[in-house]
């Protein structure tokens, strides 16, 4: 059975248009470095590597932390008062799969003391600086090892030495339930934008599509949602089934959110295979 909408979604939607509240956020928005996807044409040797961090990305502008679109993350003090005086990039992490917590944590407006001591901010890169990547990196670990703040940390990155020696790493990183990696051209000067000096590369593909309607679930899901009708911005539509659990299935994300899902490759009819279902997109 196919609804646009099942009893349990409406009921959702109802209320949560009725709690809704719009907020304009008026703050700067931070120009950062953004990612291309690996492709092979590269030179290798003239990148470094790093894990990828399933983590909130922030900027810290000097006196206070952002998210890379410019809103403000309410940290507690003790988190920021060590921080110095100038910019700084990472990420906000609290370990492997633990997305969650961060998410629910980083984007409260009142910090959460005992959550925060669960984040660590990594950092990768100082968006003012005029050196290349490796004079930026070795001062971020030069930066760390002087301060000796416990959740502050550098994310390692170490160079590639071949194509066989990058998907090794990234076999390994991937059976450890990581997210991917990162290839930073290391005699690239800081560039907002998006460019081939920052490369991303996974086992799998990520995108995002639109809730617009839901498949009711049969047998153990059965008055329960089994399935998501999603949309792409080319107005593709079709479903997802796996990814979930059974609280979103008996609380699916509401017609119009944003999600996150992963897959492997398209059909012949250009539909993501393999479809799963990974988060609610927050905008951050």
């Amino acid at each position: 059975m196919e609804l646009r909408l099942s009893a349990v979604a409406i009921g959702l939607l109802v209320s949560t248009l009725a709690d809704a509240t719009t907020t304009q956020d008026t703050e700067a928005l931070i120009p950062v470095m953004l990612a291309t996807s690996y492709h092979s044409d590269i030179v290798i040797e003239e990148y470094w590597k790093s894990e990828k961090l399933d983590g909130i990305r922030a900027v810290w502008d000097g006196q206070q932390l952002k998210t890379r679109n410019g809103h403000p993350i309410h940290a507690p003090r003790w988190f920021t008062d060590p921080l110095p005086k100038y910019a700084l990039e990472g990420e906000l992490w609290a370990g492997r799969g633990n997305f969650s917590l961060v998410q629910q944590t980083v984007l409260d407006q009142t910090p959460n003391e005992e959550a925060w001591k669960q984040i660590e901010y990594m950092l990768f890169d100082i968006p003012h600086s005029a050196g290349d990547y490796q004079k930026r990196y070795f001062s971020l670990v030069h930066l760390v090892h002087t301060l000796q703040i416990d959740h502050l940390k550098y994310v390692e990155h170490t160079p590639i030495s071949s194509q066989a020696e990058l998907f090794s790493y990234l076999d390994s990183v991937d059976s450890a339930k990581g997210e991917g990696l990162m290839l930073r051209k290391i005699t690239s000067r800081y560039q907002a934008g998006r460019s081939s000096d920052l490369l991303k590369l996974k086992k799998h593909q990520d995108a995002e599509a639109i809730v617009v309607g839901y498949k009711v679930g049969n047998g153990k899901y059965k008055g329960m949602m089994g399935a998501l009708l999603v949309q792409l911005d080319s107005g593709l539509q079709f479903y997802i089934g796996s990814g979930f659990s059974d609280e979103l299935r008996r609380n699916p994300p509401v017609i119009g959110t944003k999600v996150t899902y992963r897959y492997n490759g398209y059909t012949s009819n250009g539909v993501p295979k393999f479809a799963r279902y990974v988060r609610e997109r927050v905008e951050q």
